[in-house]
């Protein structure tokens, strides 16, 4: 009996240095790096979007950040290229349709990020180039004057 209470002591002694997994946390927010603070921005610069083909579906959500000292009211929009990156073709006339923004018109406080959640989703019954790219774009519409900053997000899509 001395034994099996010693065993069952050594096992539970054991048993507690293992490492436990790490407790569940709530959603990160983004914090911008003290350089970014006071400036407006979205982020990534570039999503590659790889393997896509007619049927797919690709999710990525992007960083929009309000440098301002007051609220401001954004738009997110799809867009065609300006200029296109080497070895891609512009997107096809009927991505815009494919191109699915869930907050197209966000209201940020003043120094808030928060994030957008941009899909493409393309129908099995439509061809696309090889490889093709598009925009996704964030413009302040609170902003007055001659000169409006647009922001703007490059994807670049590959097909399987």
């Amino acid at each position: 009996m001395k034994w099996l209470m010693a065993l069952i002591v050594i096992a539970g002694l054991l048993l507690a240095g293992c490492p436990q997994p790490p407790e569940p946390t709530g959603v990160e927010t983004t914090t911008p790096p003290p350089e970014l603070y006071d400036k407006t921005w979205i982020s990534p610069a570039k999503v590659e979007v790889g393997n896509f083909y007619p049927g797919a579906r690709a999710e990525y959500t992007i960083s929009l950040h309000n440098g301002s000292a007051e609220p401001a009211e954004f738009s997110v929009s799809y867009r065609v290229s300006d200029n296109i990156t080497d070895s891609y073709e512009p997107a096809p006339a009927a991505a815009q349709d494919w191109v699915i923004i869930a907050d197209p018109a966000p209201a940020l406080a003043a120094k808030e990020t928060r994030e957008v959640l941009i899909a493409v989703e393309m129908p099995e019954d439509t061809q696309a180039p090889p490889k093709w790219e598009f925009w996704i774009v964030a413009k302040d519409v609170t902003q007055t004057g001659m000169v409006q900053t647009e922001l703007a997000c490059r994807w670049l899509v590959t097909m399987k």
